[in-house]
């Protein structure tokens, strides 16, 4: 696993530009560049209404009413126009999609007829006209449906995309304004119950050819939508807004899986496979649901790091035995068993399936602290696998890469990862951002472009989703350096060094090989998928899947207020301008040489984690183990063996008297009689003595009726016992001491994933130590002078108290000193969401009072 590496703070990056060799002048153009796109992004989000249909109960259908409080007055060649797209993969369609009715009680209707595929143009009751629009059109872009009246002539004519379909007589005489509905509406008189599952945006009423209301549906919630051409507001009934679908990623499921699964994903059918031992489960995009099959005949083992790939057939494969199993669906079997072994040594490979020689490939991977970079090929019809020599640029043994294909699957992208140029994990780990061709005609790297080095490094999720009309790619990134992780997807380009986030972030529970994520794109529902798995205690792996409306709107600041945003726009681009020819003008008259790398230490980084040391056991945090060469031996315990070790060595040192065969027997095996205890507990302490022979020397004994655990010269490190060891001397507190007792519980609390009745009163305990202790160091210490350093204090409070307010008060009033206005800002709204989440009410003081109060 790696070790010992710094991350500093993520921050927001809308775009990175390519800085080697160029001049400043060109400098100022891409960052200008960055700037006007950045801009446009907020006008070219998607956004708009959606629709709910026949899904629902009628009262829980849309309405959208244009004009509630001054009907619209059809004067001067009026059109009404709107952007029309219907929802796939629905069941039923048919429906009113728009209604307006005039002052002489007359509707013109748009109305879809599911059973004809037609829409039709209706007058009063007569049906002027119909059209139908290409499937493909329909419900994968937007159409422009419009109604031009004419008031001399008494007509309405109906147009499609701007061609004219059809025409018919209204009566506008002496009463030509009118009300307009989409959707359902309960007009007295008038009511519709049916419409179609519809998305509508940009609505448009011109008047001589110039627009005098304009609705674009923008909103992110409420029920009303602001006209930014004019004074009306339109009211809505069950709002289903657009722009936060293709914002904010929605869990669309939840799942606890026995073992150690793998996914994979079938785009045509829109299905995710989740592979485990002893089942297999499929989710459908469609319509989200989740099902599940035992196996006709289980698998004895299903190891770790196994990976499957779906290319008509789905197939789990395990590297490091080179074999490959096949489903078959008819008799919910699997043809290849694999063999109980070692660990892998292919952790987080990148696979793809290529059609031009209907062959899996298999790229990099990870493990016995080495980084791979060979290329692995399995031929499906003669079964045969081999390692390719390839040509062409130096590929970099990595792993924690993202790799996707062109549509021809005969060229492979690698992007990122992280590893060395030896492979050696010992001799200069490091990220990568290498963008990388791999061949498969000629089998050969061509390296494309390397991105900058970030100011905040991060690796990528396994998959590289690539649109092959624009060449853009969209992946997922995340930083490692905590457990508490989060993803967040980026939009790239194959042609540039450059890439442009989007959306919000996921949480990611981050811990190296237990962690793994991919992404994944459906065409037809046109829906990105993000799909994470956590390998938790107990053998079970938390699975986790979100959606994400494509295409995804950029991270961009807050728009600008209806009314205002042309001025605004234009106003980014003077200031960005202003800005950057000032920057020019003050680097030629001063440069400063700036290192070709640097790692800045922000206050509210946690403490950079200690390299992982031989022979240690960790409790702090994750329950980790590593024996005498450093290998990471912590799955070998299994949950029995993990409990029978923690009541030893934490009855041990946590009073010095270990403990009692009763107490043992109770916390272990209490439905059990005492002989079968004494059996079970016979037999388990010679599994652990072999477990603890790895890492060093150590006796279990009993001492005066009582068990204990004992280390044998100094053999092995434990950060329970160094804590132990400090509080009892419990030293003055002054800053080496407080910097001492960070850099043992900097990993976190206390066994925090770890739960057990015994444990629960001796957690809380060193909780409430660590957090007193801490707080009483503030008290008595000069924020001015050590406001940076408080802030690493108060984030270790908080890992072992997250909603404590002394802690949050201390941490925003050092951000502040340290002129990290934002910082404090964000780290108080996040204490207030998580304050919500756990009490259901709203955090009852202001950050100006939590500030001023620290």
């Amino acid at each position: 696993m790696i070790r010992n590496r710094r991350f500093p703070t993520k921050k927001n990056e809308y775009f990175v530009c390519k800085e080697a060799f160029w001049s400043p002048m060109w400098k100022i153009i891409c960052c200008l560049s960055a700037i006007l796109l950045v801009c446009h992004a907020g006008f070219s989000q998607s956004h708009g209404l959606g629709f709910s249909s026949h899904e629902v109960v009628p009262e829980k259908r849309t309405s959208l009413h244009l004009t509630p409080a001054e009907e619209i007055c059809l004067h001067n060649g009026t059109e009404i126009s709107f952007d029309l797209k219907f929802k796939p993969n629905m069941e039923t369609y048919f429906g009113y999609i728009m209604r307006v009715i005039t002052g002489n009680r007359q509707n013109i209707d748009v109305v879809y007829n599911q059973r004809l595929a037609t829409f039709n143009f209706i007058i009063g009751e007569t049906l002027a006209g119909n059209v139908t629009i290409d499937t493909l059109q329909l419900y994968g872009g937007w159409s422009r449906f419009s109604i031009r009246f004419d008031e001399p002539q008494q007509e309405a004519s109906f147009y499609v995309n701007d061609k004219f379909i059809c025409k018919g007589k209204v009566n506008l005489y002496k009463s030509p304004c009118c009300q307009i509905f989409f959707g359902t509406n309960n007009y007295e008189g008038y009511q519709t119950l049916d419409t179609p599952p519809m998305n509508i945006k940009d609505i448009r009423i011109l008047e001589d050819g110039k627009v005098k209301h304009y609705f674009p549906l923008s909103e992110v919630r409420g029920t009303e939508a602001g006209d930014s051409a004019g004074k009306r507001t339109a009211l809505i009934r069950n709002p289903a807004w657009i722009k936060p679908r293709h914002q904010n990623w929605m869990t669309v499921k939840t799942a606890t899986i026995n073992g150690s699964p793998s996914v994979a994903f079938d785009k045509q059918q829109e299905v995710l496979y989740i592979v485990a031992k002893d089942s297999l489960y499929r989710f459908s995009l469609k319509d989200l649901r989740f099902t599940g099959v035992q196996l006709a005949k289980g698998r004895e083992v299903l190891p770790a790091g196994n990976q499957s790939v779906f290319n008509k057939q789905l197939y789990n494969f395990y590297i490091d035995q080179q074999k490959v199993s096949t489903y078959d669906t008819a008799t919910r079997t699997w043809d290849v068993n694999f063999a109980t072994g070692e660990l892998t040594e292919w952790w987080q490979a990148n696979k793809f399936y290529s059609t031009v020689d209907t062959a899996i490939y298999i790229i990099g991977g990870y493990g016995q602290l080495q980084y791979k970079n060979k290329v692995q090929r399995y031929h499906i019809p003669t079964q045969q696998w081999d390692s390719l020599a390839v040509k062409g640029d130096a590929f970099m043994p990595r792993y924690l890469a993202a790799l996707g294909t062109n549509a021809a699957t005969d060229t492979a992208y690698i992007l990122g990862g992280y590893g060395s140029n030896t492979g050696d994990q010992a001799i200069n780990p490091k990220y990568n951002y290498d963008l990388m061709a791999y061949s498969v005609r000629n089998s050969t790297f061509s390296h494309i472009y390397h991105l900058p080095e970030p100011a905040s490094q991060f690796c990528f999720a396994n998959s590289l989703i690539i649109d092959p009309g624009s060449r853009d790619y969209y992946t997922l990134i995340y930083p490692t350096d905590k457990f508490n992780s989060k993803l967040q997807l980026i939009k790239g380009s194959l042609e540039t060094p450059s890439y442009q986030l989007m959306g919000d972030t996921i949480p990611y529970a981050y811990y190296d090989i237990r962690s793994y994520a991919d992404l994944y794109y459906c065409p037809a529902s046109k829906k990105l998928v993000t799909v994470t798995l956590y390998h938790e205690r107990d053998d079970v792996t938390s699975l986790k899947i979100y959606t994400l409306d494509f295409p995804p709107n950029p991270v961009v600041p807050e728009r600008a207020p209806a009314g205002k945003q042309r001025f605004g726009f234009w106003m980014y681009i003077a200031g960005g301008l202003v800005i950057l020819l000032l920057a020019y003008n003050f680097a030629r008259k001063k440069k400063v040489p700036v290192p070709a790398e640097r790692a800045v230490l922000l206050p509210d980084e946690e403490a950079p984690e200690a390299a992982a040391e031989l022979s240690t056991i960790y409790l702090f945090g994750q329950f980790e183990v590593f024996d005498k060469s450093g290998n990471d031996i912590t799955k070998q315990f299994t949950p029995l063996l993990k409990e029978l070790f923690l009541l030893l060595l934490i009855y041990t040192y946590k009073d010095g008297k270990g403990i009692s065969s009763e107490e043992l027997y109770e916390a272990l095996w209490s439905d059990k009689p005492a002989k079968d205890a004494r059996n079970n507990y016979s037999v388990n302490i010679v599994k652990l003595k072999a477990i603890l022979e790895k890492i060093g020397d150590c006796h279990i004994g009993r001492e005066s009726g009582k068990w204990k655990f004992e280390i044998l010269q100094d053999s092995m490190k434990i950060d329970y016992q160094h804590y132990v060891e400090w509080m009892a001397h419990k030293p003055a507190l002054q800053k080496p001491a407080i910097n001492e007792l960070l850099q043992i519980v900097h990993r976190g609390s206390f066994l925090k994933t770890v739960h057990y009745e015994w444990l629960d009163d001796i957690k809380a305990n060193i909780s409430g130590q660590v957090t007193d202790l801490l707080l009483q160091y503030i008290a008595v210490t000069d924020l001015q002078a050590e406001a940076e350093f408080i802030v690493k204090v108060t984030n270790a409070i908080l890992h072992f108290d997250n909603l404590n307010e002394e802690a949050l008060g201390y941490k925003c009033r050092c951000l502040i000193i340290s002129g990290r206005h934002k910082m404090a800002k964000d780290a108080y709204l996040k204490f207030t969401k998580e304050y919500k989440e756990s009490y259901g009410q709203e955090f009852g003081r202001s950050f100006t009072e939590i500030t001023l109060e620290a």
